[in-house]
């Protein structure tokens, strides 16, 4: 986990939260296009130019933080998940509320509308 991993962490964050703070505008869809070309650029470059040199040596190493970043892996991707439900719920499925009737109805003239209230 170097430095590359969290760069393409923050890269990709912003691209997400730039498409969603986007999605409402007109002219969004070049500026969400174009923050996903460059971040697939950047990404691409930093996985086709390693940093070190790659060795094949095979060493027996422990990996001490191995249930703690798990851990924090799945609280993370629990949190994300739930955003993004929460974010559904609030911005895609907003409840429309009827409007009263004696507002739509006031002022049409319906012709002969006594004869319907029993007089």
């Amino acid at each position: 986990m170097g430095v590359g991993l969290f760069i393409l962490i923050v890269l990709w964050t912003v691209v997400i939260m730039t498409g969603l703070l986007t999605m409402q505008w007109s002219k969004g869809g070049p500026i969400t296009a174009g923050t996903v070309v460059l971040a697939s650029l950047v990404t691409i470059i930093l996985i086709l130019i390693p940093r070190g040199k790659i060795t094949n040596e095979s060493t027996d190493q422990v990996d001490e933080y191995f249930i703690p970043r798990i851990t924090m892996l799945c609280v993370m991707s629990l949190s994300v998940i739930l955003g993004g439900v929460f974010w559904f719920i609030m911005r895609c499925v907003q409840p429309i509320y009827a409007k009263q009737t004696s507002s739509l109805f006031h002022g049409i003239n319906y012709g002969n509308y006594q004869a319907y209230k029993g007089s």
